[in-house]
């Protein structure tokens, strides 16, 4: 104990958090991170932390594979193969962090789903459905940066598909397609280009909106899908929640997603190991596959393309994707409910099962 102080204990780490406190208040930060309530009836699925982790699990992963990897069409196949066959644990460090990303997708859009059907992206709580819009964006932008990044035959060709549908899109197209290569076809630039975009842009980025999400959950706390009341700004009308329906989010609630990590990491691993990422034949421009498709997560738009004009399939998601973004703006039904929103539902679930038949159909096609 503290002479001085017979209440305080002493040591390293509390000398080290006294001196922090000091200079940066860490325990008010920590009290205040911590040390908040959660409605009992809240259904989050602990979708949003999951999508979190997930996020980590990249980062850990990926920063392991960068230090072998050589972001050239000379090295990039054959560093590849270096990986998986002689660096320890290679082949599933790499199985992890593919299967990673296609789970992060998954959880994103699912922690969206829940939150568009369960109502609670409405006010107050609009720039934080936005902020999660614009991390399923990248999200999106990141698999498909790193899909090339093997440089084998499936890869080059999925990306050249996938780059062909941003080519299509009206006025713009030649642009993008021209930026997304770093030139007319894909070459030494593009895998540099994304590459560096993979490794650099979008984890920064995406890092940066996961913060400005949380600054807002935090300020808003977790919505109640019967009144979404702000806990930044309660409703002065309304009576307080007894302390019966709240629950402490340290460390009940902490520990409940602590828990679901480790499921989702046990998972990942049983993934990797029973299913783990192959590797095809290096690419070659001059040799076309018998099916080229686009990677899962972009199928349902490469099978529209198929039954709809070019750029009217191209047309859609350029114009479903702000429109979901400013969705919290136009709705203004303050119902959550989804008997009272049935419109809103049913137009969800139409959507919803529309992209999961079009995928399933342009898998098996």
């Amino acid at each position: 104990m503290d002479r001085t102080n017979p209440e305080k204990p002493s040591g390293l780490f509390n000398g080290i958090v006294d001196w922090m406190d000091e200079r940066f208040q860490v325990r008010t930060l920590v009290q205040s991170a911590l040390h908040v309530k959660i409605p009992r009836k809240a259904k989050t699925f602990y979708l949003g932390g999951i999508t979190m982790f997930l996020f980590m699990v990249q980062v850990v992963t990926g920063s392991l594979l960068a230090l072998y990897y050589q972001p050239t069409p000379d090295r990039a196949y054959d560093s590849v193969m270096f990986i998986m066959s002689n660096v320890n644990f290679g082949w599933l460090i790499r199985s992890i962090h593919s299967w990673g990303a296609n789970l992060m997708i998954v959880s994103v859009v699912l922690h969206l789903l829940r939150v568009f059907f369960q109502g609670v992206y409405k006010r107050p709580r609009e720039l934080t459905w936005v902020a999660g819009m614009f991390l399923l964006i990248v999200t999106l932008v990141f698999g498909f940066t790193g899909y090339l990044l093997p440089w084998d035959q499936r890869a080059y060709w999925a990306t050249t598909v996938g780059t062909e549908i941003a080519g299509a899109m009206p006025f713009v197209g030649e642009f993008a397609l021209n930026f997304l290569r770093s030139g007319p076809d894909i070459t030494a630039s593009t895998l540099s280009r994304f590459f560096g975009m993979h490794t650099l842009w979008l984890p920064m980025t995406l890092a940066a909106m996961l913060l400005v999400h949380l600054v807002l959950f935090h300020q808003q706390g977790i919505a109640d899908p019967t009144k979404p009341v702000s806990r930044a700004k309660p409703d002065a009308s309304a009576t307080p929640e007894p302390e019966g329906k709240l629950l402490p989010f340290f460390p009940h609630y902490l520990l409940s997603e602590a828990i679901a990590w480790y499921v989702i990491l046990g998972i990942l691993i049983i993934l990797a190991s029973l299913w783990p990422v192959g590797l095809e034949a290096k690419a070659n421009a001059l040799q076309t596959p018998a099916h080229v498709k686009p990677e899962w997560y972009f199928l349902f738009l490469y099978q529209l393309l198929k039954f709809v004009p070019r750029v009217a399939g191209v047309l859609a998601p350029i114009v479903a994707i702000p429109l979901l973004v400013l969705l919290p703006f136009f709705d203004r039904n303050p119902e959550l409910k989804p008997r009272k929103r049935l419109f809103a539902v049913i137009i969800g679930l139409l959507t919803v099962a529309g992209i999961i038949g079009l995928t399933i159909w342009g898998q098996f096609s």
